[in-house]
């Protein structure tokens, strides 16, 4: 089973191993799939996590009782197929070919099983066929 899912971590956090901690100690696959961080300012990490179902859910109870705000991604991207022009900018930045040209008609398609969420081809969209769905979990955001 895997999940993706953003995070962000405070100032107080970047320096700490959260990361390694969530590897060793729940025993989960981490893949790192987009990263900006900076030591003693915030952080942001969009990571694929993989392993048994019940680690994976202690994996994201630790991260959430570590203070870490985590974004789940449990649809992925929107694609807008009535907004949508077909120019096939977005195409170019899918990495998983989510987005992708349709030979027969020329128009861009999307296929929500390929999708890892990588965010991607957003900004690559003139036209704002495509936006991000998000469901916090917890973190400092709850309230």
């Amino acid at each position: 089973m895997h999940k993706n899912i953003f995070l962000h971590f405070s100032r107080d956090l970047v320096n700490k191993p959260i990361i390694s901690t969530l590897i060793r100690k729940y025993e989960v696959e981490v893949n790192i799939l987009q990263a900006t961080i900076t030591p003693n300012e915030e952080g942001t990490m969009f990571v694929q996590l993989r392993g048994e179902e019940e680690k994976l859910q202690n994996a994201l109870g630790y991260l959430v009782s570590s203070g870490v705000d985590v974004m789940v991604k449990p649809r992925r991207i929107k694609y807008h197929e009535n907004i949508c022009v077909s120019c096939g900018a977005c195409v170019a930045h899918c990495l998983p070919k989510a987005l992708f040209v349709d030979e027969d008609t020329g128009e861009v398609k999307y296929d929500e099983e390929l999708c890892i969420a990588c965010e991607l081809c957003i900004p690559a969209c003139p036209y704002h066929a495509v936006e991000m769905a998000v469901t916090t979990m917890g973190g400092s955001n709850n309230g």
